[in-house]
């Protein structure tokens, strides 16, 4: 028996890259994710971090790397879907598995196979087990708006000393279009307040994610709000704020006015929508909202019917 498992074990071997099956034998894909996380999501956004580490707690992560077939990955979306998952979110999961294995190949020299992994992706795809995000045109009303901003006051009049400015923030991101996360970045050394402008520092790029520095303009609205901020001693940023505080606050006001599906991200939708809405041009737009490209802004841009005024037509 031990001869029988001897010529076996070197039949493996000196197969093509049978020495690399046999370094990883024993390393899962959970391993993998772990690692990936540690050399390259260090820096990755909450969501992100989450999303990834979502998958370690799935059975196909406790897969060994080398022996991953198309069948673990199509059998993971079925589960998925079966509990009641949308293909939309589905896809992430397959996004992410996608970018860790390879990774592990490029980066590990890991021997995953990925054409089992772009196999199963073409079928899950023609089987509707995974799709692309539905794009989101949520905009919030009038009287949304004014729910929310007659809640923040009620809650600044009770405990006014401990309440984060979520009217000042709230109006700031309309008037503004710039992300969360990018409002409590803003320092007071970028802002120039005669030519109404205000750097953000590191804003969202899809492939630079560090010293993505840009200029942008500021409306006259965002301007008045940021002149009103209480700029303390020795704090540097504008709104020096938690982003997950605020966040958190921004739920529990939507929860106790009864608003339904609205993000914070979906004031940034509304502000671009508004920009168009005032009369600026694509270029113009862009100035404001620091969108990479049309194709990008135009996800964004959900114009109202009644707030488009009316040009008379050459020859008309």
């Amino acid at each position: 028996m031990a001869e029988e498992w001897a010529r076996r074990r070197e039949t493996e071997l000196l197969a093509p890259g049978g020495l690399l099956v046999a370094k990883w034998r024993n390393v899962t894909l959970d391993d993998a994710i772990e690692r990936y996380i540690h050399e390259f999501a260090q820096n990755a956004g909450r969501s992100k971090r989450a999303t990834i580490q979502q998958l370690q707690r799935f059975p196909i992560a406790r897969v060994q790397i080398t022996q991953l077939s198309s069948e673990d990955i199509i059998g993971h979306a079925v589960m998925r879907r079966d509990s009641g998952i949308k293909p939309q979110t589905v896809a992430q999961d397959i996004t992410w598995l996608g970018i860790i294995l390879r990774t592990a190949a490029a980066a590990w020299k890991m021997p995953v196979n990925l054409n089992e992994f772009e196999s199963a992706k073409l079928l899950m795809r023609s089987k509707g087990l995974i799709a692309r995000p539905e794009k989101r045109e949520r905009r919030p009303t009038n009287a949304e708006i004014e729910a929310l901003r007659a809640y923040f006051r009620r809650s600044q009049k009770i405990r006014p000393s401990a309440v984060i400015p979520m009217e000042d923030i709230m109006d700031f991101a309309i008037a503004s279009s710039r992300r969360l996360g990018e409002i409590t970045r803003l320092l007071w050394s970028d802002l120039d307040e005669n030519a109404s402008t205000c750097w953000v520092r590191d804003a969202k790029h899809p492939r630079r994610k560090e010293g993505n520095h840009k200029r942008f303009k500021l409306t006259r609205a965002g301007l008045d709000i940021i002149r009103r901020q209480p700029r303390a001693q020795g704090k540097e940023r504008i709104f020096a704020y938690n982003e997950k505080s605020i966040g958190t606050r921004w739920q529990a006001a939507c929860a106790a006015c009864g608003i339904e599906d609205l993000r914070f991200h979906d004031l940034r939708h509304e502000a671009t929508s508004r920009l168009f809405e005032a009369g600026y041009e694509i270029v113009e737009v862009q100035q404001f909202t620091l969108h990479e490209s049309w194709d990008v802004l135009k996800r964004y841009t959900h114009l109202r019917p009644e707030n488009l005024v009316l040009r008379e037509a050459p020859g008309a």
